[in-house]
């Protein structure tokens, strides 16, 4: 298969999108006004320092956006529909779906999606479900001629189809773009960091009328005022957040190969931590997806070489391929027929059996394969039934799955098994193991809260005993598809959550479920077949295993690339981590524009300019954000200890309060500081000891956030403090000694009496007490995680 060129084709075409996202914003348009201000009044060097920063700002957003999706683009090759497309000379090549072209012919078997409108030319009881279109779950024959539309999945037979557009022009491609489009949206967390900005941009907007107002009531200079309004901008809004944030998922989407687990949307980082529900399909994630027969029953009337050979003559003539019927089939294999199969209903989950009719020893039959239930209440010989139940029981108790051949002797092909006796011909009794690390998985979940729901289309009997077996709780909380057709709307709501365990479920039943539990809770789905593609369309985060059906593949937000469910762990708690440094570093940027507003309100009040230029708050910045910044990006790759889980709140509220409250404690540090200068001092436009409270009041707070927002601070994060100050520290004092650097700034030193200066370590020791105890104080009071 040639290179595809659509990851490049896509990111181009999303190209302006990303451009306009970054640079039309409010926010932008208030500091470009500043620096236009500041040019306007002489103050160029701030004006270009600002207006440098923001259109830097600009760019590494725009490039980490289109990096990002081009990254998307080129993960999803991974998982992109692929099909058979039928060479003029005959042979098969395998393409993507844009390569289609109208008027080819592609190869369509079970768990294919149809790529684009066409026309069946050749069907092997070819079967589809459109659900992913109209929302309606049934199954329905495809006969030649009959006509497919893009995004119907094949769920029994196959065939052949001659494609009558293109796929740009599909339903399916428009069903993609639709998703890719929900998929590229904000997170929760992106969103309120959207609204943060927002907010800040009308509170700088609203400071910027008092400051002119003001400037002019005391008669300060137009320069003077500028500068102020600058600062102000610098510090208010927190530009950098957006951009950091963007980076950090990208970091994690990249990270999570070495987990196996593959992201098809970048944000899918947070959503992995969000998880409140997880459903689940049982075979091919509880248990392995490889089934092994391990017994066979046969009716008195046939022996078992006879019940094999009717079985291969089901299999063959019916085309059904599933996993259950192929391990049966390695079990009769060596049965040699020569069948004549005068018609054929495929297996589905929709209808719960599969049927063929024959001409067996002069004999018109229906031979039919599936569940005991479905055709136990058919079996009219009382002995047999008796027989047929006792054996279900057994096996299905020890977690087994139980398959019956069944027959109706009639003159007809019957295509339901409603009105007719059924006589059982065998009893097979498969079983699959429990996949490795599965027990530890559902172990890992339930103590973080999570509710495990198994969803399945299996006995009850197995589901519960494998669901006990994989330390699943309260398996005894079962309910069948049965129970569930008197269900309201309203039922499932009410009643959807109080069951661990949903056997016989169709696949619309299964829709309902999640659509129902995401009402309780962010609730995620993990499935492999035709029949979970919907469902995992429908939550919250759709999780597939790599060698499920493509439909169901496409559709997942997450795709476990080693088909085990117990990858899920390691990749949730790399979630953590990156939730809970973004809280940190979003805390950073918080505190430093709260800082900034709340001292500049004090100054004010006591009657005083802004001692701060919008050149000083660019140190500044690097030393309260920009160094620890790369720290916290450092510890969210590589956590240093076992983080607890998020709480469900919004990252506003979470992340908000602390350094609200902690930045007027370091305001009160900054203007107590500044009080005891000398006026002369006070009056000065760039005031260095206010920027030296600034620095240590930052860094002290950061120390202190990893105790609040990780819920503990680690040996080596003590180690990684110490590092960083004596950094930070020798930076600052390489910066005050190069005589460039001062002038640029605008860093202007002055020496005091040794007696302020014992002042000012005083008050900076007691901001440290008052800090430390708000920080235990809240810790204990206000930080809520589950361990």
């Amino acid at each position: 298969m040639k290179q595809s060129t659509k990851p490049y084709k896509e990111t181009l075409k999303a190209f302006p999108s990303i451009l306009a996202r970054h640079v039309f914003l409010f926010v932008n348009g208030i500091i470009f006004s500043v620096v236009v201000l500041l040019f306007v009044f002489g103050v160029h060097v701030s004006a270009i320092v600002l207006g440098v920063i923001t259109v830097i700002n600009i760019i590494l957003g725009v490039t980490q956006d289109t990096r990002s999706k081009y990254s998307l683009e080129k993960l999803q090759l991974i998982t992109a529909l692929k099909f058979h497309r039928i060479a003029p000379d005959g042979a098969d090549e395998e393409v993507y779906g844009e390569e289609l072209q109208r008027g080819d012919q592609i190869k369509i078997k079970l768990g294919d999606q149809i790529p684009i409108d066409g026309k069946v030319i050749q069907s092997s009881n070819l079967e589809t479900s459109s659900a992913l279109i109209t929302g309606e779950s049934d199954s329905f024959a495809k006969k030649i001629n009959d006509t497919l539309f893009a995004g119907e999945i094949v769920t029994a037979g196959s065939g052949t189809v001659l494609l009558e557009s293109t796929f740009n022009e599909s339903k399916i491609a428009q069903m993609t773009n639709a998703i890719k489009k929900y998929s590229g949206s904000q997170s929760p967390i992106q969103e309120s960091i959207s609204k943060i900005i927002k907010i800040s941009g009308f509170v700088l907007t609203a400071i910027i009328f008092f400051v002119v107002g003001r400037g002019y009531a005391i008669h300060q200079s137009n320069i003077e005022i500028v500068n102020n309004i600058g600062a102000l901008a610098s510090m208010v809004i927190p530009q950098g957040l957006v951009v950091i944030t963007t980076l950090l998922f990208a970091f994690g989407a990249a990270s999570y190969s070495s987990k196996h687990v593959l992201f098809q949307e970048i944000n899918a980082t947070e959503k992995l931590g969000r998880i409140k529900n997880l459903c689940m399909d049982k075979t091919g994630t509880l248990t392995s997806s490889h089934l092994v027969v391990e017994k066979i029953f046969t009716n008195e009337k046939y022996t078992e070489e006879e019940a094999k050979k009717l079985t291969h003559i089901y299999i063959n003539g019916s085309g059904d391929v599933s996993k259950t019927v192929n391990a049966i089939a390695e079990f009769v294999d060596h049965v040699e027929t020569n069948p004549v199969v005068l018609n054929t209903v495929p297996f589905s989950s929709w209808r719960g059996f599969g049927s063929i009719f024959l001409d067996y020893n002069g004999a018109k039959t229906n031979i039919f394969l599936g569940p005991p239930e479905v055709f136990l209440k058919r079996v009219s010989d009382t002995a047999q039934a008796s027989w047929l139940q006792k054996i279900t029981e057994e096996y299905t108790q020890k977690g087994d799955r139980v398959l019956c051949l069944a027959s109706a002797v009639s003159d007809t092909f019957l295509e339901t098994i409603e009105h007719i006796d059924l006589s059982i011909i065998a009893i097979y009794v498969l079983s699959s193991s429990l996949r490795e690390g599965i027990r530890e998985s559902i172990d890992f979940f339930q103590k973080r809260g999570v509710a495990i729901r198994i969803i399945t289309g299996d006995n009850p009997e197995t589901a519960v005993s494998v669901a006990r077996a994989a330390g699943v709780n309260n398996p005894e909380q079962v309910i069948t598809g049965d129970m569930l057709k008197t269900w309201t709307d309203d039922d499932y709501l009410k009643n959807s959550k109080t069951y661990s365990i949903f056997a016989r479920i169709l696949p619309e039943q299964k829709v309902k479920i999640i659509d129902a539990l995401k009402q309780d809770g962010f609730t995620a789905m993990v499935g492999d077949g035709a029949n979970d593609a919907l469902a995992i369309k429908k939550a919250d985060l759709g999780i597939a295993m790599f060698d499920g059906v493509p439909a169901t593949r496409r559709l997942a937000g997450v795709i476990l690339m080693n088909n085990s469910f117990a990858a899920l762990p390691g990749a949730v708690e790399l979630a953590d981590s990156f939730i809970c440094n973004i809280e940190i570093l979003g805390s950073l940027f918080l505190n430093q524009a709260l800082i900034g507003t709340f001292f500049f309100i004090f100054v004010s009040v006591f009657g005083y300019a802004y001692p701060i230029l919008p050149l000083n708050i660019t140190v500044t910045n690097y030393f309260t954000i920009g160094i620890p910044g790369m720290l916290i990006a450092y510890w969210a790759l590589n956590p240093s200890g076992k983080i607890g889980k998020e709480t469900t709140d919004s990252f506003i509220k979470k992340v908000l309060p602390f350094p609200l409250f902690s930045a007027i404690l370091q305001a009160s540090m900054m203007i107590s500081i500044f009080m005891i200068l000398p006026a002369s001092v006070r009056v000065m436009d760039s005031n260095m000891f206010v920027l030296y409270a600034l620095i240590i009041s930052g860094f002290i707070f950061f120390v202190c956030t990893p105790r609040v927002y990780l819920g503990f601070i680690s040996r080596i994060q003590k180690i990684h403090f110490l590092i960083l100050f004596a950094c930070e520290s020798i930076l600052l004092y390489i910066l005050l000694h190069i005589p460039f650097v001062v002038k640029f700034f605008s860093l202007k030193n002055v020496i005091l009496e040794i007696g302020k200066y014992q002042t000012m370590f005083y008050i900076v020791v007691g901001y440290l007490v008052l800090q430390y105890i708000f920080t235990m104080f809240f810790v204990k009071y206000f930080t809520k995680k589950i361990v």
